[in-house]
């Protein structure tokens, strides 16, 4: 072979790479799947976990990722261990006493070998393209040096990953999905992002519902609960209950004493949360959602993104039909139907109750 078909070959196998395809005759039903933590963490998927303030996420996300770095089974689910990489971009170095007391109280002493769990310190700008393109040379070298793939990476806070980024924006926001989506195509790692909720907790997640729809997991954390609140793979809904106990790890130089806390898992979590009430544009939203469904849907295969067996419709066809439920009296040029149709989308979208790949939309059963 000479070199100039050499080169072409190498060319067209990296454009297959790129965008890997398969013929419709050759495709065959898996029968494995892959996870961090089965029904929760799916692997290579992008999840979500918000909550207020103080109410326990941070606590959460550590005793999820040590459950996966050590391989332990979480609440009953099969976990397949693997190399965290936990990005402490709020907490600093502040973080690690936390993490301390997580292996004090979960691990013995005779563990042996070294746990792959990497807390970082100090985070990298998301909005950045520069500082994610350092970021995933970490990264790479973190796994080097573990001889491990990486499994999970967390960013800790969403907010403190896009200093001077706005979470509003659907435009930043839209670029964080897509800094998710090179670590998952690049490295092959889940992210999880823990972000906060906002100043009223019923109405989800702080700023832009980008985030929230291009999530394959969502968990809600509050009032010593996590709950389920949209899951691709699993099962929508599932409840955690957990208390968080005081740590006593010894005095600092002053002599004031040095405290942390230990999440433990309690049965006291309903298996469901209460419904949130749905604002008057989500009801719309939801009704000639069903109704488009039911004239113009149609029964979709199994892609990456769609679920196999789920009635889609284009979205095109159900704002049309929002259109017509809404009303359009007193506004010609339709500006006010198109506000009431995405503050309806993004309602329906936060609470879990329907799924979008553009250009399709179904509902979640």
């Amino acid at each position: 072979m000479n070199l100039e078909k050499k080169v072409e070959k190498e060319i067209l196998a990296k454009k297959r790479e790129q965008f890997p395809r398969m013929y419709f005759d050759d495709v065959k039903a898996v029968q494995s799947s892959d996870y961090s933590i089965k029904g929760v963490v799916p692997a290579a998927s992008n999840v979500l976990i918000y909550g207020p303030s103080g109410g326990g996420k941070t606590f959460f996300t550590i005793d999820l990722s040590g459950h996966i770095a050590c391989g332990i089974k979480w609440r009953g689910h099969r976990v397949r261990g693997g190399l965290v990489a936990y990005i402490a971009a709020e907490a600093g170095a502040s973080i690690l006493r936390r993490f301390i007391t997580w292996r004090d109280e979960n691990l013995s002493e005779a563990s042996e070998g070294r746990i792959p769990l990497v807390i970082v310190t100090r985070g990298a700008n998301l909005l950045n393209v520069a500082e994610v393109d350092d970021l995933i040379a970490a990264l790479r070298e973190i796994s080097a040096d573990a001889d491990l793939p990486l499994r999970v990476v967390v960013f800790d806070t969403l907010s403190r990953s896009i200093p001077g980024g706005d979470e509003n924006s659907a435009q930043d926001m839209t670029r964080i999905v897509q800094c998710a989506d090179r670590i998952r195509d690049e490295l092959k790692a889940s992210t999880i992002f823990v972000h906060h909720s906002g100043k009223d907790t019923a109405k989800g997640a702080r700023g832009h519902s980008a985030l929230f729809a291009a999530a394959d997991t969502v968990i809600a954390v509050a009032d010593n609960i996590a709950t389920i609140e949209k899951s691709r793979d699993g099962e929508s809904g599932k409840a955690y209950g957990f208390s968080l106990r005081v740590v006593d790890l010894g005095t600092d130089d002053d002599g004031d004493p040095i405290t942390t806390c230990v999440i433990k898992a309690t049965d006291a979590a309903p298996t469901s949360r209460p419904a949130r009430p749905l604002p008057a544009a989500g009801q719309v939203a939801l009704q000639s959602l069903g109704e488009a469904i039911a004239e113009y849907g149609e029964t979709m295969a199994e892609t990456s993104s769609v679920p196999r067996g789920v009635r889609a419709v284009r979205i095109e066809k159900w704002r049309s039909r929002f259109a017509i439920r809404y009303g359009t009296d007193g506004d010609p040029k339709g500006s006010a139907v198109r506000m009431a149709f995405l503050r309806g989308k993004d309602s329906l979208l936060k609470a879990g109750i329907i799924a979008i790949s553009d250009p399709l939309v179904w509902i979640i059963t």
